[in-house]
């Protein structure tokens, strides 16, 4: 009896053993599925991240809500969340009611990128429509809302957190600009360097257009930009205007332009003008043979460019050479003339061989047209050519200054430092003038023989027949027998090869006369007379030669021969006049006798 009670008993503590070892696991496994809490339910905080990333970069691992996630991207200061209230919740009864009109609550991120909302900012729990409402231009701010609950229920359901840390990404802004650069006629221009600034100045990088005429940035963030030309292609003037651009906030590659009329449009095309153009000629023709004593006319042609309106300074310069003369009529203002506008708007100076005319309004010229300076000149008489000239040049330059950087002159109303050094001004091909230059020989021989020369003979060279218009060389380039000649054309002399070389002569007719005969020895050595020629000869000059064979001058020995003083031959003259006096006077008392008679 006794061993079956405690045979019971023995069975009793074990299963009371068993229960004391079962009963607390069960207790523990209750007490286990109880949720975790995270954070402190009556101080809620909610912390939000803000990072930015480039555009198409990588999101990121997904959100739980809890601390120290591996967010990528830089950490963005100055966005403003609000949260706007939606629901309410009770910790106590576990209830979530939705609220009407909830409130809301601002904050923006700080220099770390992070925003912490807590009850001493009005946050309590419940659920809050997320909104970004402001932030800095450069990103994109998220136009989608989100919620979040506080507390927040992990994914699995086993935790409540009542410290929520999120982490949204914005897009950083970026732009892609491209520049097209074309001539005033559409004509796509290469190589014409620009380069990028930033709003404040600073150069980003220079760039050249291509075959296409077209510069392009990429990824540039968002805000203002300019570029600014800083080298054109020939022909062109450069317009140093700041041609601005933004990379639009709020919108991803959306670049827009600051218009300027007429040489930047709204999709970036940017326009260059040709610079004005001078062309030069004398007598319509590159090279003009005239004489010393002729007037011919220069012209003298600019061509305006596209966009005249722009420019402060337009203006001509021709340098005469000191061999050329300005001829004015007596008045500076009659020397020239003009085409395409009036002279009455062009200044006109002359400062000795220096001849300059300035357009005085500019705004009164047409855009691509022509204006015409004509003046008048003459090469002066003793203007030599040398040997290696084809003749006296001539060239005219042209000033100009488009007030956007393309200038040979400084604007003197414009106190600013020019962006960009002076241009070489545009300069005409010389055009040439040459004088027209003949010579003449003559030859004096003896007309019975030609090989006989006949030095000492005087002549005079005259534009006239009668012989009254004497040559004058005074001044010119005349040489007789090679030696300069100042003075009248006249006492010339034939040398010991009885000749006259005269040289320099204006081409054109001329009359030759003898004004002293030469003198020969006879036989008994007497020194005789030629024969003085009693007309004139005339002669034909002409340009660029001297008559090889001259001007043959001839002249007769004299036939006659006077007795001398004293011989038979004068006393045969005396008896005769003697004889004719006694005549003359019988007849006159005879006369008178008849006379008194009646």
């Amino acid at each position: 009896m006794q061993i079956a009670k405690r045979k019971s008993l023995n069975i009793f503590l074990a299963l009371t053993l068993l229960v004391s070892l079962i009963l607390p696991n069960f207790a523990f496994a209750e007490e286990n599925k109880k949720p975790i809490i995270k954070g402190d339910k009556n101080n809620p905080t909610l912390t939000i991240h803000k990072f930015e990333q480039e555009p198409g970069a990588d999101e990121g691992e997904e959100g739980t809500g809890l601390p120290g996630q591996n967010a990528k991207g830089e950490p963005v200061e100055g966005v403003e969340f609000t949260l706007t209230q939606t629901h309410k919740y009770n910790s106590e009864t576990d209830i979530w009611e939705e609220v009407s009109g909830g409130k809301t609550i601002k904050k923006q991120t700080g220099e770390n990128g992070q925003v912490v909302f807590t009850k001493g900012d009005g946050l309590e729990l419940g659920r809050y429509k997320v909104e970004e409402t402001d932030g800095p231009d450069h990103i994109i701010l998220n136009p989608e809302s989100f919620y979040v609950d506080v507390p927040m229920t992990s994914k699995d359901g086993t935790s409540l957190n009542y410290d929520v840390h999120i982490y949204p990404k914005n897009e950083i802004i970026r732009g892609d600009a491209e520049l097209i650069k074309k001539g005033e006629d559409g004509k796509i221009l290469e190589d014409v360097v620009f380069g990028l600034y930033d709003e404040d100045g600073n150069e980003i990088e220079q760039l050249t257009t291509n075959s296409e005429g077209k510069v392009s940035v990429e990824n540039l963030d968002q805000g203002k930009y300019y570029f600014q030309e800083i080298k054109t292609v020939d022909g062109y003037a450069i317009n140093t205007d700041k041609i601005y651009f933004e990379v639009v906030a709020g919108e991803q590659n959306k670049v827009e332009w600051t218009t300027i009329d007429g040489f930047v449009d709204e999709n970036g095309v940017v326009t260059n003008y040709k610079k004005p153009e001078i062309e030069k000629d004398v007598e319509e023709k590159e090279h003009h043979v005239v004489d010393r004593d002729k007037e011919y006319v220069y012209n003298i042609t600019v061509t305006t460019p596209g966009d005249i309106e722009n420019y402060s300074i337009l203006g001509v310069t021709d340098v005469l050479d000191d061999r050329l003369e300005f001829i004015t009529d007596g008045s500076i203002e009659e020397g020239w003339t003009v085409t395409g506008t009036t002279k009455d708007n062009i200044e006109f100076t002359q400062n000795e061989q220096e001849l300059v005319w300035e357009v005085k309004d500019l705004s009164l010229l047409q855009p691509n047209s022509e204006i015409k300076i004509t003046f008048t000149a003459k090469i002066r008489p003793d203007a030599k050519i040398d040997v290696d000239e084809t003749g006296i040049e001539n060239t005219a330059q042209l000033d100009f200054n488009n007030d956007k950087g393309s200038y040979t002159k400084p604007n003197p109303n414009d106190p600013e430092e020019p962006p960009t050094p002076p241009e070489e001004p545009p300069t005409t091909p010389p055009v040439t003038v040459e004088p027209t230059e003949g010579g003449l020989k003559i030859i004096k021989v003896d007309k019975s023989d030609h090989n006989v020369k006949l030095q000492g003979a005087e002549f005079k060279l005259t534009t006239d027949k009668e012989g009254n218009n004497v040559v004058d060389a005074t001044g010119t380039v005349v040489t007789v027998n090679g030696e300069a000649h100042e003075g009248l054309l006249e006492n010339l002399v034939t040398n010991e090869n009885g000749e006259i070389v005269i040289e320099g002569l204006t081409p054109g007719t001329y009359y030759l006369h003898e004004t002293k005969a030469p003198t020969y020895t006879d036989e008994d050595g007497t020194e005789k007379s030629y024969r003085l020629l009693t007309k004139s000869i005339e002669v034909k000059v002409e340009n660029n030669s001297t008559e090889n064979k001259g001007v043959i001058v001839e002249n007769s020995k004299s036939g006659w021969e006077l007795p001398t003083t004293g011989g038979i031959g004068t006393i045969l003259f005396t008896i005769i006049g003697l004889a004719l006096m006694m005549t003359a006077f019988v007849l006159y008392l005879r006369r008178r006798k008849e006379e008194q008679v009646a």
